[in-house]
């Protein structure tokens, strides 16, 4: 079902670049002539969830990478080894962050963006404002605020609600921090195995991964910081969409087999995307490339193919 990550390759190139005054972004920089591949010209740019960090695209990095790809997998702005500023979590300044990562810094021109969970509210974010630069949208297994099926989710009990109660407990000032603080590996643990298909899928050492990151100063703080921009988030997205438009570029939107989030994920896409591809993750729930990355890659693949952009 999936593979197994022993030890990262020497080829990954981690690096920092500063995307605002004072704000560094932490990414993994692979080449596909690293997997003895000769490039397509395309970079896929990678934009984790919570509470994770780039690594949890360890197991699809090297596939894409061996499809042609450059590929980019970052720590968003508060996560991993990313600067932790005190502000900047709404969804639009998140995403500037990565646009400007890869347009300015790296200078790439265009590129496919895949966002995971919170990762997928930035990806949107960043595909309504800067559409000439992004080639395709990737989102799965995160309702995006600013829709109304994030309405519909996070406030009809009949939906989603039991799967998403921890937005409404990390919207709280201060009382999560001081639940988690201490128990970051505890909390994290709870996290992922409520939310999956099985969860044999996490190691220890996956386990650790993430429990160093979010136990760093700050590290807990601003991954809350993201769920309490929500309502920054929402203004910010419908004003971008009504000023905009429904993008119109090539749009794949996925969801876990075992996920609740599929009820609405397709029409959820739709409202702001006009060209949209909807696929089904089979033994998976919400952490879809951790849990079947084989699948993903695959459908991601499939995708491209079609699209015409591999």
């Amino acid at each position: 079902m999936g593979r197994t990550f022993t030890e990262e390759p020497s080829t990954w190139v981690h690096s920092k670049a500063e995307v605002e005054p004072g704000v560094k972004i932490h990414y993994v920089d692979v080449d596909p002539s690293s997997s003895g591949t000769s490039g397509n010209g395309k970079t896929i740019v990678l934009i984790h969830g919570f509470p994770q960090t780039w690594y949890c695209w360890r197991q699809v990095i090297g596939p894409f990478s061996e499809l042609g790809f450059r590929v980019i997998a970052v720590d968003y702005r508060g996560a991993g080894d990313s600067d932790k500023p005190r502000n900047g979590y709404d969804k639009s300044t998140m995403s500037k962050d990565i646009h400007t990562l890869y347009k300015e810094k790296l200078g790439i021109e265009k590129a496919i963006i895949v966002g995971s969970d919170i990762g997928s509210m930035v990806a949107s974010s960043l595909a309504l404002q800067f559409e000439n630069d992004v080639e395709a949208l990737i989102t799965f297994e995160a309702p995006i605020p600013g829709t109304t099926s994030f309405d519909t989710a996070t406030t009809d009990p009949k939906s989603t609600w039991p799967f998403l109660w921890h937005f409404f407990f990390h919207n709280q000032p201060d009382l999560p921090e001081l639940l988690i603080q201490g128990k970051e590996k505890e909390y994290i643990s709870h996290f992922y195995h409520r939310l999956c298909f099985d969860p044999s899928f996490l190691t220890d050492e996956d386990l650790a991964v993430y429990t160093k990151a979010f136990s760093a100063s700050g590290g807990i703080r601003c991954g809350l910081d993201t769920y309490r921009a929500f309502h920054q988030d929402v203004s910010d997205f419908r004003n971008t969409l009504s000023k905009n438009g429904k993008i119109s570029i090539p749009t794949l939107t996925v969801a876990g087999e075992a996920s609740p989030m599929q009820e609405f994920m397709e029409d959820q896409t739709s409202e702001y995307a006009k060209d949209v591809i909807f696929k089904l993750i089979p033994r998976s729930m919400h952490w879809v490339p951790e849990e079947n990355p084989d699948d993903f890659v695959q459908a991601v693949t499939e995708f491209l193919k079609e699209k015409k952009l591999i």
